[in-house]
This record gives C-alpha cells, structure tokens and sequence, in this order.
C-alpha cells in the first residue's frame, strides 16, 4: 500500500474519530469552548477568532453553492450558452486508427475532484481502461461536474487559494482534515444536483457542458450514436441528473455505469437505456444513497427509481469485498481479490465488457412452462429443416412434375438467423435463402446478408427502434410462465428491427419474404454479398402455393391427412387439371386441448366447390405438404352481396355483420358497402390491378365445449390490426384477386405470434399458427384515393398516407417485438394493440398532410396539382372526423399529436394520466368499435369498403364456437 494512500486512510478515520467525539461533548461543548477561551492570550484568542470566521465564511461559502447554478441561468456570469464551452475536456490518450467512433464515453470524476486532473487512483484506471477497449469507442475526460459552468475550483474564483491549498493538502502523503473541505463542498453541490427546486437548473448547465464537449470532440446530434456516462461516486448522481435532458437533446442511446456512484432516484432514469450499477460490499458510503434519499426507497414504488428497476433497465453488480475510496476501494490497484485479481482490474474488467456488451449478466433461464410453440415445434412438420431446401418444385427434381402446379410465394424467400453477439454487423442480419429470382437461383440454400437501405427515411426508421434489451423483471417471469419472449436479445445492445424479429423465437424458425424491391449488391469479383430492403421482411408460411379443390381423403382413419385434389386448369378456368395426393398433417393442439384446424370434411366444405389456395414445401420424399389454407371465393372481385345507404351500413356494422353466428360457422361472406350508390359505381369502375385498400382488421373469441380462458368472462374484447390490400393478377387462375398483408401490433404470447408485418398465409391460413380454422375474422378493405393513392411531396418524391401509415405501424411493431428495450410489452387501458394501431394512423394523417402543407409555395403547387389539392382536402376532413369519432372528447391526445406514445406496461406508470388517455379516445380501446368508427369516418368521405367475414373454416369441429367481440 502506498504512504499517498496511507495518509488519505488516516485522514478519513481521523475525520470518524474526531466527529463521534464531537457529537458525545455536544452537550458540554459551549461550557468548555467559554473556559478555554477564557484561558487563553490575547494573541492565542486572535487566531482563534480568524480561525471561526475562515470557518464560518467557509461554510457560508457551501450554504450558498446553489446560487452558482442560479447564476448560471440568470445570466449573471455572462451568456449561459457561452461560458459553458470552454474547457470542454480531451480525449483519453491511446492509440487511434481511423476507424469510425461506435460509442461515446463521458467519465465524471467523484466528490474529490477540485480541477480538471485526476487523483493517481483514477488516472490509472482511465489509462487502464482505454488500453482494453477498441479505437472505435471514445472516452473523453476533464469535465469538471461540480459546477454547472464546467469551472474548477482552483481557477477564477474569489476562494481559487483556499481549494489550491486544500488540493495540495489532499494530494500530499499525511493529507489532513482540512482537504476533506474539497469533499464536503462538492458533496453539497451533488445535493443540489438531487434537489427538486435546484437541481433541474444545475443539472441542465451540467448537459449542456457534456453536450458541447460530444459536439467538440465530432458527436452528431440525431446520429443516434450511442452515449455512456461513466460516474464515480458523486459523478453518480450527476450523470443521473443530466442523463433527461441529453436524451432530449441528442435523441441518442444513453446509459449510465455507477462506479460506487452515490444518487437520489429523484430523476427520470425511464430515458435511459440502461444502468449499470457496481458497488463492493464494504461501501459504506454507497448505502447512504438508500437511506437518505426517499425516492430510493421500497414504499415508494411510482418512483422514476423503482420503476426503473422493475422495467428490468438497472443491473445491480456486486464487486465482492471491495469498499468505496482508495485504500480497499474500487479503483485500488494493491487490493488483491480472491480470483487473483486486484479491485481496479476488476473494475476495469467490468466496465470495458458492459461498453462492449459482452458482460455477464443475468440471462433468463428456459421456460418452466412449455409455451404452445415448444408444443408445436415437436412435431417435425412445423420445423424449417423438415422441408429440404433442395426440394423445390421449380428444380430437375422428382418434384419437376409439380412445376405448372406451384408459384412460389415470393421473389426472395428464406430464413432468419440470429448470429452470435460477436458476429453481429450494424443493420444486417444472416439470412438463408430458400427461393430467389431465377437469375440467382445458384443462391437458394447458400447463407447471405440481408441489410437496411441507406435511404434517410429507412435510416430515421431504423434509429427510432434500435434499442439496448434488457429484460424486466416482468418479462423474465413471463417467459418463464410459457411466454414466448426474445431471451436471445436479453443485454444485447443496440437491437435492431431486424435482430428484434429474427430473435423474437427461441429458435432461428422465422421464414420470411423480402419485400420488393430488393437490391443485389455485388463484390467486384460479381458474388453477391447483401440483400438490400427498404422496409420489414413479411412473415409467410410457404414456399410455394396451389389452387385445388379437394376430390377426398385416401386415409380410413377418424383424422384424415392424405387427400387427393384436383389442380385448377386456367386454360378450361375448371378444376379439371393434374390430380395429385397432398399431405394436410394434423396439427398439434393447444395448451387449451383445441386442435387449431381440423381436416375432417375439408371436401364437404361449402367453399370446396370454389377451391383452395394450398401453401406448403414439398417433403423428403417430394409429397407436397400443405402448411396454410385459404378460400379462393374469400379474395374474388366478387361480393356476395351489397349494402348501400348511411343506416343501412351502419346497422349492417353494428348488427347483423356478427349475427347469427353458430348458422355461419363454417362459411364466409363478402359484402360491399357505401353511403351512396354513385359512390359504389365508381369504386367498381376504378377496380384494377395494382388498386390497393386499407385493412381493418378484427377478430372475435373461441367459445363451445373449448372455450378459451379470454372468452370465459362476461365479454370478449377482441384484437384489432391495420393492413394493406391489394389487387393482384393471381397467376395460375388468371384472375384478378385480393393479396393481403397484415402489419400486427401484436403483445408477447405463447402461441410465438410475433409483431411485425405477415402475410395471409400466416397469420390467418396456417393449419398450426393461423386463426383460419379458429376464429372469427372481419377484414374490411376499404378503398379511397385520397388515402391510398400517391402525393408529390417534394420535386421526384411521391409518397401516400398509406404508405406513412405502413412505416409508422412498422416502428410500432418493432417497439413492440421488445417492449422499447424491456423485453415485452403488456396492455393497458391506454396502450393495447387497438389503441396503438390507431395511433399510428392519426400519426399518418397529421404526418401526411403536414408534410403537404410545409410545402415552401403551397398555392402554386395547389395549381400545378388541382386534383392532388382536392384529395389533399378529403384527407385533411377524414382527419378532422377521426379525431372526433376516436377522441370523443375533442381533445387529441398528447401522445399521438407528439408521435411518441411510451408503450404500455402498468397502471403504476402514471396511472391517471394513463387512465385518462384511455377514456378520451375510448372507442379505440373496444376492437370492434374502433373498427365500426373507422369505416364509418372514411365512409363519410365518400369511400367504400369491403368487408369479408370468415368463422372458423376447414373441416368439422364440433367442440369449438364463434363468439362475437364486444360493441355497443
């Protein structure tokens, strides 16, 4: 041990000693302070009363430290954002190559620090630091966190003599109590950075000197470029205080690394990323924070603190028999500990792996409870590997016969992987290629990189949900109850939409389609190298689809899953093709005992006569297996029937689109709705290829003998989603149909349903995954120009409100993969898939016309775009009618004008405010009365929709009922 550190342990226990003798003469002290001074010289009693009024002025000097940051934004010192950009730190010393900085580091320094220098203690563990993490991360030093102007205490202040000569006391071997006056003066100074009526003053000064030191030293505000603050024991609860207003600032990833840090909890630590707290078990001086500071404490469980830390974003990390300063604290370097390591090491070991993310925290353990995709998953045919990549029905294969048969699903089709945390690249993902375009079919089976665009749009997209993971305590316990929940992302940092989606399954079982247009890009040697997207990849089920009509099943057992079927023949536009024996597997059941689709009668089916489209692989042994299901009548350019006229529709929505249930199970209905006949020609008129609609979807409860456990109360609420229709010329009949794609706000759940953007053979027409053969649907397509079809925003750019809508559902859907960081999301009164959803489409509309309207020169462009102006007015009406139909209160909510809802978790994250929102938009709570308000307002405006009605389709199963979600 060395004397330097010798004398600071003897001047802190000298300091213990003489204040415990204090507090015991207390009560004598004025009687025996009287005798002394009665005893003492003239001369003796001068220096004595020189001494009292240094120490009084002394403390007088600490009482009144708030003023300085009072001063600072009054302006006293001059302009407030001036004197805060001088002396705006360096960078740590080390070898830099050019490589790009990955992440800022900003170390505050503890109560000891009175200039821009270290002690030796810290100097060695920021040198050690810097030896051990990369060159693309920056750390930058010499801020002086105790001012709120970034000025030390030994400079251009009428005291600069005193902390001079109390730091020379405090450097030197034998110390003395008097530089302890360095301590206590910032000591206060970290109080009022605690404080509720100072410290939001002192802690913006403080910001905005860390943020003119990231913009020095090359930080891009908006970048998105990671931020981490480093602070020592004091530097704690400064980081903590600047933290808010940084994130505000910079709109940047922000967490905190406490080094024995010492805070208050009073601050709203929600903006963080995350906080990494290390503290030794000798550390007295880190309990006091627990004790002293209320907002830290159990009862106060609303707390910005505890919150926090029940959201799972605060690791607490125990260094062992380690205490708070040097000798035996946490930067000592002759502290030896058991692994052999000294504490500094230790330290230093810690805090280089959490900048990296390659610390070991705590991961979640394996599911106790078998989710129902675990359930799913043991039979071999819900597995990827079950389907040979090889075996494609467009190959020289025994499967070549299927070629006229089969259309893939999609252009590119293939699996997601997850790679290790050290193999992970910014903004791509492995991805398995399972169908390309023929002029990359030597591709199909190999292992590639999918990645985002550099589009500014895609890029603004991609910085909105990239998020650190750290799972709450919620989530953990969840996942371990049978929630399927992304445990692989858990402390990952810096999880992207894509890492969200391909590790939203324990297992890499995610096969998607990429979504046009895809972008090859090339090595020079002309190997392809990334596959370039532009928005999410659409979640299928599939490689390849069918249209027959099933002729019977060849299997005599009770549970059919051999049938014969019958091609359709486009040149006869009959099913008079190819007859061939596919295979329907029967599917697992659930952890409710229902089998999710049933084959039994499946030819019996009233829509048989129509047909079926078939989506599936071949097997090993080449038979086709059919994976989903849909009923060709459900997408024809041809409604069952028409409703026309106000009430009429609206009695239609609010009645009889759900009556009668149990007579319609089985079949489905295709009706078309206007408020006017003139309207409802039009529509038919402008029907064609490439016409796209909005998606309103809903869907309804499983009741009879298998009820299930949501429906088992007196209501059924229901789920609501948005998505996109479009008209499409269906290859193998040649006819014009509708496509369907469904972008779902969608919580965790064990089914493994995840978030995102999914295709009908998914979400609706799996035998195993799907609804089809479960529930109720209402998908209502509703057609309307102004909302559907393209603006010229800007010289070259065209864009439409469906379009925004689609991106801003995709940055909620990515949020709610990982619950904003937390690992899950989980409904409230004012955040559930309803509220959510609909948020995104206010957020499109007022996004939309906004971006019209800022137009530099709008009349002219009204002129040039007389029809664009006139839709322009349509779209701005709907969206004054929404906002009354989905607010009835008039009153939009903050959240949605500001586009930056905080996604539910519970009633303690400020529960009236949550409750509040949830009764002033109280339509877009119930699914079904939601879905009604929105057709209604686009209705109003002239649009028509479509509503097509499916109730559990297949073959018979009689232990299952429709039910119907609640309206009013």
């Amino acid at each position: 041990m060395s004397n330097q550190a010798s004398g600071r342990s003897r001047k802190f226990w000298q300091l213990v000693l003489v204040t415990g003798a204090l507090i015991i003469l207390l009560p004598f002290l004025p009687l025996l302070i009287q005798t002394a001074f009665a005893a003492m010289s003239v001369t003796v009693r001068l220096i004595f009363n020189l001494v009292g009024i240094g120490v009084l002025a002394l403390l007088l000097a600490i009482l009144l430290t708030p003023l300085e940051a009072l001063g600072w934004w009054a302006g006293w010192y001059g302009d407030p954002i001036a004197t805060t950009k001088e002396n705006l730190g360096k960078l740590q010393e080390r070898a830099l190559t050019e490589t790009a900085v990955s992440r800022y580091v900003i170390y505050l320094d503890g109560i000891g620090q009175a200039k821009f220098d270290y002690l030796p203690e810290v100097e060695r563990f920021l040198d050690d630091l810097a030896k051990v993490l990369p060159d693309n991360i920056q750390i930058i030093r010499g801020l002086m966190p105790y001012s709120p102007m970034n000025r030390s205490l030994t400079e251009n202040r009428p005291f600069a003599w005193f902390w001079n000569w109390a730091d020379r006391v405090q450097s030197s071997e034998d110390g003395g109590l008097l530089a302890f006056a360095i301590n206590l003066r910032n000591m206060f100074m970290v109080s009022v950075s605690a404080d509720s009526r100072y410290g939001p003053i002192y802690n913006r000064g403080t910001a905005q000197v860390i943020y003119n030191s990231l913009l020095n030293h090359g930080y891009i505000p908006g970048s998105g470029l990671p931020i981490t603050l480093i602070g020592f024991s004091g530097g704690g609860q400064i980081s903590m205080g600047t933290a808010p207003y940084l994130k505000d600032a910079l709109q940047a990833p922000i967490d905190i690394i406490s080094i024995a840090g010492v805070f208050s909890g009073n601050n709203n630590s929600l903006k963080l990323e995350h906080f990494y707290h290390l503290v030794g078990n000798k550390d007295l001086v880190e309990r006091v924070g627990p004790i002293f500071f209320p907002k830290r404490w159990k009862l106060l469980f609303l707390s910005y603190w505890n919150r926090t830390k029940r959201m799972g974003k605060v690791s607490l990390i125990n260094l062992g028999a380690v205490g708070h300063q040097v000798p035996g604290g946490v930067m000592d370097a002759d502290l030896l500990l058991a692994d052999g390591r000294s504490a500094l090491q230790q330290t230093v070991d810690w805090v280089a792996d959490i900048l990296q993310g390659t610390a070991a925290l705590s991961q979640v353990h394996k599911p106790r409870v078998l989710s129902n995709l675990d359930r799913y998953r043991e039979a071999a045919f819900n597995r990827p590997e079950f389907y040979p990549i090889s075996a494609t029905v467009a190959s020289d294969t025994p499967t070549a016969r299927l070629r006229d048969r089969y259309r893939p699903v999609a252009n590119w089709i293939g699996r997601l992987i997850l790679p290790t945390p050290e193999g992970r690249k910014p903004q791509a993902i492995p991805f398995e290629i399972h169908h390309a375009p023929p002029e990359y079919a030597h591709l199909i089976g190999q292992v590639v990189t999918v990645r985002w665009s550099e589009d500014p749009k895609v890029q603004d997209y991609w910085r909105q949900v990239t998020k650190d993971v750290h799972f709450s305590p919620t989530a953990e316990q969840k996942s371990q109850e049978g929630g399927v929940y992304p445990t692989r992302l858990n402390h990952w940092k810096l999880v992207d939409p894509l890492e969200s989606l391909a590790g939203a399954h324990p297992k890499d079982d995610l096969i998607v389609a990429l979504p046009d247009p895809v972008v090859v890009q090339k090595l020079e040697g002309g190997s392809p190298i990334y596959l370039v997207i532009s928005h999410e990849p659409i979640q299928i089920t599939g490689r390849f689809y069918g249209l027959v009509k099933f002729l019977g099943s060849v299997d005599k057992s009770a549970t059919p899953e051999h049938f014969r079927v019958v091609h359709f023949n486009k040149a006869s536009q009959q099913f008079d093709g190819v007859e061939e024996i596919v295979w329907l597997p029967q599917v697992v059941k659930d952890d409710n005992n229902t089998y999710p689709f049933t084959n039994k009668g499946i030819e019996q089916s009233p829509l048989n006569k129509t047909g079926w489209y078939i989506y599936g692989a071949p097997d090993r042994n080449g038979s086709f297996v059919v994976q989903a299901i849909a009923p060709r009548a459900l997408f024809q350019l041809n409604a069952t029937q028409e409703v026309v006229g106000r009430t009429a529709v609206e009695t239609f929505l609010k009645k009889e689109s759900w009556e009668k249930l149990n007579q319609q199970k089985g079949k489905i209905s295709s009706t078309r709705l206007s408020y006017s006949s003139k309207s409802l020609k039009q529509a038919k008129n402008q029907l064609q290829e490439g016409s796209r609609a909005l998606l309103v979807h809903v869907y309804g409860g499983i009741g009879g003998k298998k009820t299930e456990p949501a429906a088992q109360g007196p209501v059924y609420f229901g789920h609501f989603a948005f998505g996109v229709a479009t008209v499409i010329r269906e290859p193998l009949s040649d006819e014009l149909r509708w496509d369907i794609i469904y972008h779902q706000i969608y919580t965790q759940n064990p089914d493994g349903l995840t978030s995102g953007t999914m295709h009908w053979s998914r979400y609706m027409g799996d035998r195993q995954f799907g609804w089809i053969g479960i529930r109720p649907i209402a998908d209502t397509l509703i057609e309307f120009e102004p909302f559907t079809r393209n603006y010229e925003v800007a010289e070259g750019q065209q864009r439409s409100p469906l379009d925004v809508l689609v991106r801003q559902l995709e940055v909620m859907a990515a949020r709610y993969r990982i619950g904003d960081g937390t690992g899950g999301t989980y409904v409230g009164p004012a955040n559930n898939c309803s509220q959510d959803s609909n948020q995104s489409l206010y957020a499109a509309l007022v996004q939309m016309a906004r971006s019209i309207r800022n137009h530099p020169d709008i009349k002219t462009w009204m002129k040039q775009h007389p029809d664009q102006a006139q839709r322009l007015k349509q779209l701005e009406k709907l969206g004054s009618d929404l906002k009354w139909h989905l607010m009835p209160f008039g009153t939009a909510r903050a959240d949605w004008l500001k586009e930056s809802a905080v996604l539910g978790s519970t009633l303690e994250d400020n529960p009236l405010q949550t409750i509040f929102r949830g009764l002033i938009s109280w339509r877009t709570v119930l699914p079904r009365v939601a879905s009604d308000s929105i057709t209604e307002c686009f209705l109003q405006q002239g649009a028509t929709a479509w509503m097509l009605r499916t109730n559990q389709l297949g073959g018979n199963n009689p232990d299952i009922a429709p039910l119907a979600p609640l309206t009013f």
